[in-house]
């Protein structure tokens, strides 16, 4: 694994996705909040059923896609926070987990726009095991 991709591609390819999810978890918030618009059919699988409901499931995955995002810019030294550091190796070995079973359940979904993001998860399963194998000193 650690010679099929780096850790630094993993890492900067893992950022530019989860920023773009978070953006568009946000995106989603946004619309909701502002606009009344709630996509519920194309969503998680097309199994929600009210606004409110959408809505916590989106602060949720937007809480949990922030946390992710510190955890790879921790586990990476980009953010100095060494006693943070098995924490985050930790956290991107349980995004690891989350993102195969998520690819799964993804592949499984009702609507194809969530079965489209089963490639997503399943790069980010991919990238979080790249993460999570390397060992990372507090001094590179």
């Amino acid at each position: 694994m650690k010679n099929l991709i780096s850790f630094k591609v993993a890492t900067n390819l893992s950022l530019v996705i989860f920023s773009l999810l978070a953006l568009f978890h946000l995106a989603i918030i946004i619309g909701i909040v502002l606009f009344h618009y709630a996509p519920i059919e194309f969503l998680w699988g097309g199994r929600m059923e009210t606004k409110n409901q959408l809505l916590g499931f989106e602060f949720i995955s937007f809480f949990v896609t922030t946390l992710s995002i510190m955890a790879v810019l921790i586990h990476s030294n980009r953010t100095k926070a060494p006693k943070l550091k098995n924490t985050a190796r930790i956290c991107l070995w349980v995004l690891f987990i989350i993102f195969v079973l998520n690819t799964l359940g993804n592949a499984l979904a009702e609507t194809s726009f969530e079965k489209s993001f089963s490639i997503v998860t399943a790069i980010l399963a991919i990238l979080c095991l790249r993460q999570a194998i390397e060992s990372r000193k507090n001094d590179q």
